[in-house]
C-alpha cells in the first residue's frame, strides 16, 4: 500500500484569561482615546540583523541551537500563562484514496486547576477532564461508552504538547531563521534543511520506506513557545 503523509500540523495557541493585563497592558483597565495626530512621513525602520536579535533560550539565527533547552522553553512559556490550548492533527493518506486521521487536543485552566485533554484516532475517542486533582475519562467507540476515574495530580506541563513537539527539535536540522512581524510580537519561521529520523517523528506504524519526501517548517514565537509546526 503506498502511504504518504499529506498534512501534518501541530499548533499550540495562547488564550488568555478575560482582563488579564498581558491583553490590555497597566492594570488591565481600557485605556482612553487620545487625539488622532497629524499624519507625518515617516521613514521605513531598517531591519535589525539576525546577529544583533535575541532568539528564544535555545534557538538561534542558524536554527535550534539547543532541543532540550528548545523544548523547556516551550513548556515554561505555556504553563506561565493562565490559560492555553494546544492541537495536534495528523492525516495519513494512502494510495486507495481512505484517510487515517488522529487528533490531539489540550485546553488547560491552570488558573482553576482545570484541563481537558481529548485524543481521536478516528475509531476511538478518548476524553480525559481533570478538576481537583482527579481526573474523569471518557471513551466512546462506535455506540459504546465507558466512563472512569481516578486520582491524579493536575499537571500542566505534561498537557503543553511536547511529547509531539520534542522529535522536531531533536531530529530535524533547520536553516536560517526568518522574523516575521504579527500583531502578537514576532515570530521566528525555521524550515527544515535536512530530517535525521523521519520515522521517529511519525507515527509508529509508518516506515521510512514509505515516506516520499520530509519538510518541516517551525514558528517559534518570540516568548519562546511553539506557535505552530507543520510537515509535508
Amino acid at each position: 500500500m503506498d502511504r504518504r503523509v499529506v498534512v501534518t500540523t501541530a499548533v499550540a495557541a495562547v488564550v488568555l484569561l478575560a482582563g488579564c493585563s498581558m491583553l490590555l497592558g497597566g492594570d488591565g483597565a481600557t485605556p482612553a482615546p487620545s487625539p488622532t495626530p497629524e499624519a507625518t512621513p515617516t521613514d521605513t525602520p531598517t531591519p535589525v540583523p539576525l546577529e544583533e536579535r535575541e532568539f528564544p533560550d535555545g534557538y538561534g539565527p542558524d536554527g535550534v541551537e539547543n532541543a532540550e533547552t528548545a523544548a523547556g522553553t516551550h513548556v515554561e512559556t505555556m504553563t506561565g500563562y493562565d490559560s492555553y490550548r494546544f492541537r495536534f492533527d495528523v492525516r495519513v493518506s494512502s494510495g486507495n484514496g481512505t484517510d487515517d486521521a488522529f487528533v490531539y487536543l489540550t485546553s488547560v485552566d491552570g488558573e482553576n486547576g482545570k484541563a481537558l485533554e481529548l485524543r481521536d484516532d478516528g475509531e476511538v475517542t478518548r476524553y480525559q477532564y481533570y478538576e481537583d486533582d482527579r481526573v474523569y475519562v471518557r471513551v466512546v467507540s462506535g455506540d459504546e461508552e465507558a466512563y472512569n476515574a481516578t486520582d491524579q495530580q493536575f499537571g500542566r506541563a505534561r498537557l503543553a504538547g511536547n511529547q509531539f513537539l520534542d522529535p522536531l527539535l531533536e531530529y530535524v536540522e533547520y536553516g536560517e531563521a526568518e522574523p516575521v512581524s504579527t500583531d502578537n510580537g514576532t515570530v521566528y519561521r525555521y524550515t527544515s534543511e535536512r530530517v535525521t529520523e523521519p520515522g521517529t517523528i511519525l507515527s509508529a506504524d509508518i516506515s521510512e520506506a514509505e515516506i516520499r519526501s520530509f519538510e518541516v517548517e517551525l514558528l517559534v514565537h518570540e516568548d519562546g513557545y511553539i506557535r505552530g509546526a507543520k510537515y509535508v
